[in-house]
């Protein structure tokens, strides 16, 4: 996982152990379970209904495929390399969509 600067303003000083440790300790915070967290995770969600149930349709869906696709495993219709090859691209898409939620919820630009 990478974690992309959260500033671009001054690349030399994003990469300062405390310009880091103020950073991921921000993110952290809004990821908290206060109340305050709560209604920031509230207000993103309402903010951007559109896109909160979009994105909760297509995680939906890559996860059925991902049972779909470890039944076929189990029922031997497909081989082990091609189970591998297509569980890691699933994966990659739900990473990438949790990201999404991620970002949604504390206003970031975080990538995996």
């Amino acid at each position: 996982m990478l974690v992309t600067r959260l500033s671009n303003k001054d690349p030399e000083k994003d990469k300062d152990p405390d310009t880091i440790r103020k950073s991921l300790n921000d993110v952290v915070q809004k990821l908290g379970q206060d109340s305050e967290a709560s209604r920031s995770w509230s207000d993103s969600i309402y903010g951007n209904r559109e896109e909160w149930e979009k994105l909760k349709k297509q995680i939906h869906d890559r996860q059925k495929a991902l049972k779909a696709l470890v039944i076929e495993k189990k029922a031997g219709t497909i081989g082990p390399d091609e189970f591998d090859s297509a569980f890691r691209e699933i994966q990659d898409e739900l990473t990438a969509l949790e990201f999404k939620v991620y970002n949604m919820r504390l206003g970031t630009k975080i990538r995996a």
